[in-house]
């Protein structure tokens, strides 16, 4: 058989040429530590690292939107733990001012300080985060939600909304990004109780001016029934009168009146204007409305003489309690009624009010709202709280994926270092041999072959 010496010299060449690619793959695998780098080196692994790939992309992009929530609601967090120190310092301050041995200095200075509180909490109100007020709701304004009425601060005005701001959703699981205005400040709440700013500013006024107030303890009404007050355009359910049945809690019996003379109810309110003296009595009788918004109701007829008491009255018929405001101290006593009654009805007790009221219980009172408020504070900080640790956790979880991932994508891609570097130098050796056994052919002829 004879062979040519150019079929010789292309067998050799492209032996030589197998072994120089599959030792440039190799040194290029070493040096890069990967064993993947086109689609053409393993179409059938190419395919699961791509998905690999797509897994890890959609992980980390969640991972994002998650941290980027956390960042969102501990700042709202953050914001609500200030307001509830803000709260706890005027409650601190109130119970100082709890107390009649204080000087007019004192009480002032004390006020002054609530002004400070009151302005902190403003200021909270109106936190923001990424260019957005996170109290405001889903309103776009640029302008602050929270804005001051008045000097010294007499009310608060918001211009936002109670949506609520900002939504991730994972796992077809909604997670709100905030919390309302009304959870986090009790505004507008619907047990009629004062929101955080009112509630500083009845403690301010109240220290500054010895504000009196004697307030139902618990609601006039009896549970499940509802005590109305004047009706709105004529329209809703009629004032409620003294006589109604079922209606409170407590049920109004009258004092002791002659046969001929209509059941009546009669109070004396004994306060003072500028320091005179003033005991009013003031007496109603069974069909008289609780308050109808004229001067004939219970509320319209202690109005009636507010010149020589100083006291004035209302209903909030959100809380069901009735309220009596003056300055000082007054005291408030159920009286038998002029013309023959023998014995006193029992309207104080109808109402839940105390007999005597100064400036001290008035405080005192306010320290309930305070904690209210501080309740409907912590509730609120409570949600936000567990939507953090919830999203906390689901960040670890994504991070988790990540890293698994990546390790099957690094068993993919990566290169066996110890294998590719023992294959390295066997391809090296076959290569010089390639070279040396064919610098030896290229020596010889086609004679040599033939003898």
């Amino acid at each position: 058989m004879r062979i040519a010496t150019s079929t010789i010299y292309a067998q050799q060449t492209a032996a030589i040429d197998d072994q120089s690619a599959l030792y440039a793959q190799i040194g290029a695998q070493l040096s890069s530590g990967k064993q993947l780098s086109a689609p053409s080196d393993d179409p059938g692994q190419i395919a699961q690292d791509l998905l690999v790939h797509t897994s890890i992309d959609t992980t980390n992009q969640a991972s994002t939107n998650v941290q980027n929530a956390v960042s969102e609601l501990t700042t709202t967090d953050g914001a609500l733990s200030s307001l509830t120190s803000v709260m706890q310092s005027a409650r601190a301050l109130a119970i100082q001012g709890a107390s009649d041995t204080l000087t007019d200095a004192q009480r002032t200075s004390l006020a002054n300080q609530i002004d400070q509180v009151l302005q902190q909490a403003v200021a909270i109100g109106n936190s923001s985060y990424a260019g957005k007020y996170i109290f405001a709701g889903t309103s776009t304004s640029a302008n602050p939600p929270v804005v001051t009425q008045g000097s010294p601060t007499s009310s608060v005005v918001f211009s936002g909304n109670e949506q609520v701001q900002g939504q991730l959703i994972y796992n077809n699981v909604s997670f709100a990004l905030s919390t309302t205005f009304q959870s986090a400040f009790n505004y507008k709440a619907a047990d009629g109780s004062p929101d955080i700013f009112q509630t500083l500013i009845t403690l301010r006024n109240t220290l500054t001016g010895k504000v009196a107030t004697d307030q139902s303890s618990t609601a006039a009404n009896k549970a499940g029934a509802t005590i109305y007050g004047p009706q709105l355009a004529g329209v809703g359910p009629a004032p409620t009168t003294l006589g109604a049945l079922g209606v409170f809690a407590t049920t109004p019996v009258p004092d002791n009146s002659l046969p001929a003379v209509p059941a009546k109810f009669s109070i004396a309110i004994n306060g003072s204007v500028n320091g005179v003296q003033s005991v009013q009595t003031i007496t109603v009788t069974s069909a008289t409305a609780v308050d109808d918004g004229t001067p004939t109701s219970l509320v319209g007829r202690i109005n009636a003489v507010t010149a020589q008491t100083g006291v004035t009255a209302s209903f909030n018929a959100a809380t069901q309690k009735l309220v009596l405001t003056g300055t000082g101290s007054f005291y408030v006593t159920d009286t038998p009624s002029p013309g023959g009654a023998t014995t006193s009805g029992n309207l104080t007790s109808v109402f839940n009010l105390a007999g005597q009221s100064d400036f001290v219980q008035n405080i005192s009172t306010q320290l309930g709202d305070i904690d209210h408020a501080l309740n409907t504070l912590l509730q609120a900080r409570s949600v936000v709280g567990a939507r953090i640790q919830t999203l906390g956790s689901i960040q670890s979880q994504l991070q988790s994926s990540v890293t698994d991932n990546t390790k099957v994508k690094s068993g993919i891609e990566d290169v066996n270092v110890a294998a590719a570097t023992s294959k390295f130098s066997q391809t090296q050796t076959a290569l010089q041999a390639a070279y040396s056994t064919t610098n030896r052919l290229e020596s010889k002829t086609l004679f040599d072959y033939l003898t």
